[in-house]
């Protein structure tokens, strides 16, 4: 009996030891791709908690350059800014931002002064920025004339990592760890499970499943995203018309739904994407169900096609985030949605 319980003990602890040779791997693994794409050992940046949105950027609010204030309270307008890390620009400096070069166009003319707040947190993704955009309802007295997101990377990638309308960044690991009281066959398991929901195990797998296995172009998920990316927007068009405010969303552009050219700058990423086949078919078919079901809506601008045409370098190595050059471009492409959007509010 006593040997008996001795080899058990053996195997458990060997086991264990095993468990954790794998999650060490793992972790390497991870941190070894997150250098080779984002350039650090962690994706994103420093966050917090925070009661509204699951979490936030532990800096706080992008500071926006080029703003002007009127003596004039009549000729002043606010816009504020909603978006993951392509609108926030964590890469760029303070005045190389979208919403910094924005607010410098918009003052450049006319006698109206813009007021341009970045209120964008990397990996939001749509679902995100409507409690972002309540929090900051709630937040700040003064209301904004123009609400702006710039949206379709998180959603997409997001959808694709977890196959879930709702996912974003975060939604395995809170996710499992408020279920597994419940789901795991004993609740004091709880703990256990919710270290595997976050361990960097679960984080590989997933994302070798979201690299190697494209989504299915008949799946009835991706007209449920659709549908429930549009709702959020509607909400958001009536809550600005509430607010007497105007409302834009853009598709964003994104290399990963670009047709292949091999002209292109980015010589690097047109290799990578011959390679990873499997996420430049997520990326399309999410951009495909979305493109369509917003089109008509007034507050809509498709602008995934916007950097195709270049002689320069618009991506960074991701493919996702954009160079100064890049942004100085698609923050050119927004400006047209952005005054008639201005436009349709001042009219009613």
């Amino acid at each position: 009996m006593k040997r008996a319980l001795a080899l058990v003990l053996r195997l458990l602890k060997y086991a264990a030891l095993l468990v954790l040779a794998v999650e060490f791997v793992c972790f390497l693994v991870v941190t070894v791709m997150n250098v080779a794409i984002y350039g650090r050992s962690r994706e994103g940046s420093r966050i917090v908690y925070d009661s509204y949105t699951l979490y936030t950027a532990a800096s706080g609010e992008r500071v926006t350059l080029n703003n002007r204030v009127s003596p004039d309270p009549r000729r002043n307008r606010r816009i504020w800014f909603f978006g993951g890390s392509t609108m926030r620009n964590g890469e760029a400096e303070d005045g190389r931002t979208l919403p910094s070069i924005l607010a410098r166009l918009l003052n450049e003319q006319g006698p109206e002064s813009f007021t341009c707040a970045n209120f964008a947190v990397n990996s939001f993704n749509s679902l995100q920025e409507i409690q972002q955009l309540q929090k900051a309802l709630v937040e700040h007295p003064e209301r904004p004339d123009l609400i702006v997101f710039l949206d379709g990377a998180n959603d997409a990638s997001y959808f694709s990592l977890y196959r879930s309308v709702d996912a974003h960044e975060g939604y395995d690991k809170v996710k499992g760890l408020i279920e597994s009281y419940w789901t795991s066959p004993l609740g004091l398991l709880k703990p256990v499970m919710g270290a595997y929901y976050a361990s960097f195990t679960r984080e590989l797998c997933l994302r070798l499943i979201y690299a190697f296995a494209p989504l299915d172009a008949d799946s009835p998920l991706l007209a449920d995203l659709a549908r429930a990316v549009r709702g959020r927007y509607d909400y958001v068009a009536e809550t600005a018309q509430g607010l007497n405010a105007g409302f834009v969303v853009f598709l964003q552009p994104l290399f990963w739904v670009e047709p292949l050219n091999p002209d292109i700058p980015e010589k690097e990423l047109a290799a990578r994407a011959e390679r990873f086949a499997g996420i430049r078919k997520n990326f399309a078919l999410v951009y495909d169900e979305l493109g369509p079901a917003m089109a008509g809506r007034p507050y809509f601008v498709d602008l995934r096609h916007v950097l195709e045409q270049r002689d320069f370098p618009a991506y960074l190595p991701d493919g996702i985030h954009n160079t100064d050059q890049g942004r100085e471009v698609l923050a050119r492409a927004m400006l047209p949605g952005i005054r008639q959007a201005l436009a349709r509010a001042g009219a009613r």
